[in-house]
Protein backbone atom coordinates (compact mmCIF):
# COMPACT_ATOMS: atom_id res chain seq x y z
CA UNK A 1 0.00 0.00 0.00
CA UNK A 2 1.37 3.33 -1.17
CA UNK A 3 -1.02 6.42 -0.23
CA UNK A 4 -2.82 6.48 3.30
CA UNK A 5 -5.75 9.17 2.12
CA UNK A 6 -6.88 10.88 5.43
CA UNK A 7 -9.99 12.30 6.39
CA UNK A 8 -10.92 14.02 9.50
CA UNK A 9 -14.77 14.14 9.97
CA UNK A 10 -16.97 15.72 12.94
CA UNK A 11 -20.63 15.52 12.39
CA UNK A 12 -20.18 15.04 8.25
CA UNK A 13 -21.96 11.55 8.36
CA UNK A 14 -24.72 12.88 5.60
CA UNK A 15 -21.54 14.40 3.40
CA UNK A 16 -19.02 11.21 3.44
CA UNK A 17 -20.92 9.48 0.88
CA UNK A 18 -20.06 11.71 -1.90
CA UNK A 19 -16.11 11.42 -0.84
CA UNK A 20 -16.53 7.42 -0.92
CA UNK A 21 -18.38 7.35 -4.15
CA UNK A 22 -15.32 10.25 -5.77
CA UNK A 23 -13.13 7.31 -4.21
CA UNK A 24 -14.27 4.27 -5.67
CA UNK A 25 -14.61 5.82 -8.57
CA UNK A 26 -10.72 5.48 -8.84
CA UNK A 27 -9.31 3.32 -11.54
CA UNK A 28 -5.71 2.57 -9.26
CA UNK A 29 -6.99 1.59 -5.50
CA UNK A 30 -3.36 1.55 -4.30
CA UNK A 31 -4.66 3.14 -1.33
CA UNK A 32 -6.30 3.24 2.15
CA UNK A 33 -8.74 5.45 3.55
CA UNK A 34 -7.96 6.55 6.69
CA UNK A 35 -10.86 8.47 8.78
CA UNK A 36 -10.73 9.62 11.93
CA UNK A 37 -13.88 10.64 14.01
CA UNK A 38 -13.31 13.88 15.98
CA UNK A 39 -16.20 12.97 18.89
CA UNK A 40 -19.36 13.31 15.97
CA UNK A 41 -22.75 12.44 17.40
CA UNK A 42 -24.27 11.68 14.28
CA UNK A 43 -24.50 8.01 12.35
CA UNK A 44 -20.75 8.55 11.13
CA UNK A 45 -19.72 5.52 12.58
CA UNK A 46 -22.51 3.30 11.19
CA UNK A 47 -21.98 5.37 7.40
CA UNK A 48 -18.30 4.01 7.63
CA UNK A 49 -19.47 0.87 8.72
CA UNK A 50 -21.69 0.63 5.43
CA UNK A 51 -18.93 1.97 3.04
CA UNK A 52 -16.26 -1.43 4.60
CA UNK A 53 -19.11 -3.36 3.39
CA UNK A 54 -19.38 -2.18 0.19
CA UNK A 55 -15.67 -1.20 -0.39
CA UNK A 56 -12.32 -2.72 -2.65
CA UNK A 57 -10.30 -0.80 -0.64
CA UNK A 58 -9.01 -0.48 2.64
CA UNK A 59 -10.99 1.94 4.97
CA UNK A 60 -9.50 2.13 8.70
CA UNK A 61 -12.01 4.09 11.29
CA UNK A 62 -10.57 5.76 14.46
CA UNK A 63 -12.90 7.01 16.73
CA UNK A 64 -11.97 10.20 19.35
CA UNK A 65 -12.90 12.51 21.82
CA UNK A 66 -13.43 15.78 20.10
CA UNK A 67 -10.69 17.44 20.58
CA UNK A 68 -10.50 19.37 17.18
CA UNK A 69 -9.23 19.29 13.55
CA UNK A 70 -5.33 19.41 14.49
CA UNK A 71 -5.46 16.95 17.08
CA UNK A 72 -7.42 14.45 14.27
CA UNK A 73 -4.74 15.15 12.08
CA UNK A 74 -2.21 14.15 14.37
CA UNK A 75 -3.91 10.33 15.17
CA UNK A 76 -4.33 10.59 11.72
CA UNK A 77 -0.39 10.81 10.90
CA UNK A 78 0.20 8.69 13.69
CA UNK A 79 -1.28 5.96 12.51
CA UNK A 80 -0.96 5.63 8.83
CA UNK A 81 2.30 3.03 7.49
CA UNK A 82 2.30 4.24 4.07
CA UNK A 83 4.54 6.11 2.55
CA UNK A 84 2.64 8.91 0.98
CA UNK A 85 0.38 10.86 2.92
CA UNK A 86 -3.10 13.13 1.29
CA UNK A 87 -5.49 14.77 3.42
CA UNK A 88 -9.06 15.35 1.82
CA UNK A 89 -11.86 16.62 3.92
CA UNK A 90 -15.31 15.40 4.43
CA UNK A 91 -17.23 17.96 2.33
CA UNK A 92 -14.42 17.78 -0.87
CA UNK A 93 -14.22 14.82 -3.29
CA UNK A 94 -11.35 13.59 -4.76
CA UNK A 95 -11.26 13.93 -8.73
CA UNK A 96 -11.68 11.56 -11.47
CA UNK A 97 -8.01 9.74 -12.52
CA UNK A 98 -7.10 11.44 -9.56
CA UNK A 99 -4.25 8.61 -8.47
CA UNK A 100 -3.39 8.30 -11.62
CA UNK A 101 -1.75 12.00 -12.09
CA UNK A 102 -0.44 11.57 -8.60
CA UNK A 103 1.59 8.38 -9.57
CA UNK A 104 3.16 9.74 -12.75
CA UNK A 105 4.56 12.20 -10.18
CA UNK A 106 5.88 10.39 -7.99
CA UNK A 107 9.47 8.85 -9.09
CA UNK A 108 10.81 12.65 -9.09
CA UNK A 109 9.19 13.41 -6.11
CA UNK A 110 10.06 10.51 -4.06
CA UNK A 111 14.04 10.81 -5.40
CA UNK A 112 14.01 14.19 -3.56
CA UNK A 113 14.65 14.25 -0.24
CA UNK A 114 14.27 17.92 -0.43
CA UNK A 115 10.89 17.80 -1.56
CA UNK A 116 8.24 17.43 1.38
CA UNK A 117 5.23 17.14 -0.34
CA UNK A 118 3.21 18.15 -4.06
CA UNK A 119 1.08 20.53 -4.09
CA UNK A 120 -2.19 20.56 -6.07
CA UNK A 121 -4.31 23.69 -6.77
CA UNK A 122 -7.70 22.88 -4.89
CA UNK A 123 -10.79 23.12 -7.75
CA UNK A 124 -14.01 25.13 -6.79
CA UNK A 125 -16.66 23.04 -7.74
CA UNK A 126 -19.07 26.23 -7.94
CA UNK A 127 -16.48 28.40 -10.04
CA UNK A 128 -15.12 26.13 -12.34
CA UNK A 129 -11.83 27.39 -11.35
CA UNK A 130 -8.63 26.53 -8.91
CA UNK A 131 -8.65 28.44 -5.48
CA UNK A 132 -5.54 30.35 -6.60
CA UNK A 133 -5.59 33.92 -6.99
CA UNK A 134 -4.20 33.74 -10.66
CA UNK A 135 -3.63 30.65 -13.20
CA UNK A 136 -0.61 28.35 -12.50
CA UNK A 137 1.21 29.04 -16.25
CA UNK A 138 3.84 26.26 -15.64
CA UNK A 139 3.79 22.46 -15.17
CA UNK A 140 5.47 21.59 -12.71
CA UNK A 141 7.90 23.71 -10.22
CA UNK A 142 10.38 23.40 -6.85
CA UNK A 143 9.93 25.88 -4.46
CA UNK A 144 8.90 26.81 -0.79
CA UNK A 145 5.45 29.06 -0.60
CA UNK A 146 7.62 32.17 -0.70
CA UNK A 147 9.28 31.70 -4.15
CA UNK A 148 5.94 30.89 -5.27
CA UNK A 149 4.46 34.41 -3.99
CA UNK A 150 7.40 36.18 -4.86
CA UNK A 151 8.23 34.85 -8.18
CA UNK A 152 5.20 33.91 -9.87
CA UNK A 153 2.94 36.02 -7.74
CA UNK A 154 0.84 33.09 -6.91
CA UNK A 155 -1.17 32.28 -3.27
CA UNK A 156 -3.88 30.36 -2.85
CA UNK A 157 -5.36 26.96 -1.19
CA UNK A 158 -3.63 23.54 -2.33
CA UNK A 159 -3.93 19.88 -1.48
CA UNK A 160 -0.77 18.85 -0.18
CA UNK A 161 0.37 15.30 -0.75
CA UNK A 162 3.23 14.65 1.84
CA UNK A 163 5.79 11.95 2.32
CA UNK A 164 4.54 10.32 5.50
CA UNK A 165 7.62 10.37 7.72
CA UNK A 166 8.28 13.92 7.46
CA UNK A 167 4.85 14.87 8.63
CA UNK A 168 5.50 12.75 11.49
CA UNK A 169 8.13 15.21 12.91
CA UNK A 170 6.03 18.02 12.46
CA UNK A 171 2.70 17.49 15.05
CA UNK A 172 0.13 19.75 15.32
CA UNK A 173 0.68 21.88 19.49
CA UNK A 174 -1.84 21.13 21.61
CA UNK A 175 -3.63 23.29 24.23
CA UNK A 176 -5.85 22.69 26.61
CA UNK A 177 -9.19 24.29 25.91
CA UNK A 178 -8.29 24.81 22.81
CA UNK A 179 -10.07 23.35 19.74
CA UNK A 180 -8.37 24.72 16.85
CA UNK A 181 -4.89 25.14 15.51
CA UNK A 182 -4.18 26.63 11.63
CA UNK A 183 -3.05 24.19 9.47
CA UNK A 184 -0.12 26.87 8.26
CA UNK A 185 1.46 26.65 11.52
CA UNK A 186 2.57 22.88 10.57
CA UNK A 187 3.02 23.66 6.76
CA UNK A 188 4.94 27.15 7.48
CA UNK A 189 7.40 24.98 9.55
CA UNK A 190 8.00 22.20 6.96
CA UNK A 191 7.92 24.96 4.49
CA UNK A 192 11.25 26.82 6.10
CA UNK A 193 13.26 23.35 5.79
CA UNK A 194 11.85 21.71 2.82
CA UNK A 195 11.03 22.79 -0.95
CA UNK A 196 7.25 21.67 -2.34
CA UNK A 197 6.93 20.24 -5.99
CA UNK A 198 4.43 23.07 -7.14
CA UNK A 199 1.80 21.54 -10.17
CA UNK A 200 -0.69 23.16 -12.14
CA UNK A 201 -3.46 20.28 -12.17
CA UNK A 202 -5.96 19.70 -9.20
CA UNK A 203 -6.97 16.28 -7.19
CA UNK A 204 -9.22 17.69 -5.33
CA UNK A 205 -12.60 19.71 -6.24
CA UNK A 206 -14.43 21.66 -3.43
CA UNK A 207 -17.43 23.81 -3.07
CA UNK A 208 -15.70 27.26 -2.86
CA UNK A 209 -17.80 30.27 -1.24
CA UNK A 210 -15.78 33.33 -1.22
CA UNK A 211 -15.78 35.76 1.37
CA UNK A 212 -17.90 33.40 3.62
CA UNK A 213 -15.73 32.41 6.22
CA UNK A 214 -14.60 35.90 7.33
CA UNK A 215 -16.58 35.96 9.90
CA UNK A 216 -16.83 32.96 11.53
CA UNK A 217 -13.25 31.93 10.85
CA UNK A 218 -12.09 35.00 13.06
CA UNK A 219 -14.80 34.21 15.87
CA UNK A 220 -13.07 30.87 15.72
CA UNK A 221 -9.51 32.32 16.39
CA UNK A 222 -10.62 34.24 19.10
CA UNK A 223 -12.23 30.83 20.90
CA UNK A 224 -8.65 29.45 20.49
CA UNK A 225 -6.69 32.24 21.04
CA UNK A 226 -3.36 30.46 22.21
CA UNK A 227 -3.47 28.56 18.91
CA UNK A 228 -4.03 31.95 16.74
CA UNK A 229 -1.50 33.66 18.53
CA UNK A 230 0.90 31.19 18.14
CA UNK A 231 -0.06 30.78 14.28
CA UNK A 232 0.63 34.91 14.15
CA UNK A 233 4.42 34.23 15.86
CA UNK A 234 5.22 32.03 12.88
CA UNK A 235 4.73 34.61 10.57
CA UNK A 236 6.43 37.27 12.97
CA UNK A 237 9.74 35.20 13.26
CA UNK A 238 10.15 34.28 9.92
CA UNK A 239 12.79 35.90 7.98
CA UNK A 240 11.81 35.27 4.76
CA UNK A 241 8.61 37.34 4.98
CA UNK A 242 9.26 41.45 4.38
CA UNK A 243 9.18 43.77 7.37
CA UNK A 244 5.71 44.94 6.79
CA UNK A 245 4.07 41.64 6.92
CA UNK A 246 6.15 40.87 9.99
CA UNK A 247 5.11 44.15 11.35
CA UNK A 248 1.24 43.42 10.59
CA UNK A 249 1.56 39.59 11.84
CA UNK A 250 3.21 40.93 14.90
CA UNK A 251 -0.56 42.77 15.71
CA UNK A 252 -1.90 39.76 15.23
CA UNK A 253 0.17 38.20 17.69
CA UNK A 254 0.04 40.60 20.66
CA UNK A 255 -4.19 40.74 20.65
CA UNK A 256 -4.46 37.42 20.54
CA UNK A 257 -1.87 36.77 23.60
CA UNK A 258 -4.11 39.62 25.18
CA UNK A 259 -6.99 37.56 24.81
CA UNK A 260 -5.23 34.40 25.69
CA UNK A 261 -3.18 35.80 29.25
CA UNK A 262 -0.91 32.62 28.41
CA UNK A 263 2.07 34.58 28.73
CA UNK A 264 3.60 37.33 30.65
CA UNK A 265 4.58 40.57 28.95
CA UNK A 266 8.55 39.96 28.98
CA UNK A 267 7.89 36.03 27.82
CA UNK A 268 5.59 37.60 24.84
CA UNK A 269 8.29 39.66 23.87
CA UNK A 270 11.01 36.86 24.27
CA UNK A 271 9.25 35.04 21.62
CA UNK A 272 10.20 37.68 19.15
CA UNK A 273 13.27 37.64 17.36
CA UNK A 274 13.76 40.77 15.38
CA UNK A 275 13.31 43.30 18.89
CA UNK A 276 12.79 46.01 15.99
CA UNK A 277 9.51 45.13 15.22
CA UNK A 278 8.64 45.26 18.52
CA UNK A 279 10.56 48.94 18.50
CA UNK A 280 8.37 49.69 15.50
CA UNK A 281 5.20 48.73 18.07
CA UNK A 282 5.96 50.48 21.03
CA UNK A 283 7.08 53.88 19.67
CA UNK A 284 3.30 53.35 17.72
CA UNK A 285 1.55 53.12 21.21
CA UNK A 286 3.71 56.24 22.39
CA UNK A 287 2.82 59.05 19.12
Amino acid sequence: MLLTIFTPTYNRAHLLPSLFSSLQKQGIKNFEWLIVDDGSEDDTVGTVAKFQKETNFPINYIYQENQGKHVAINTGVKNASTELFLTVDSDDEIMENAIEKTLVLLPSFLENQNIAAICFPIYSDNTKKTITNKEIEFNQAVLNSIELKNNYGITGEFTYLFKTKILKQYPFPYFAGEKFVKESVVYKRIDRIYKNMYVNQSIVKAEYLEGGLSSNFRNLMEKNPKGSALAYLEIVNDKRLSFEERKEAFSHYWYFENISKQHSLLQRLFHVKNKDIIFDFILKKLK
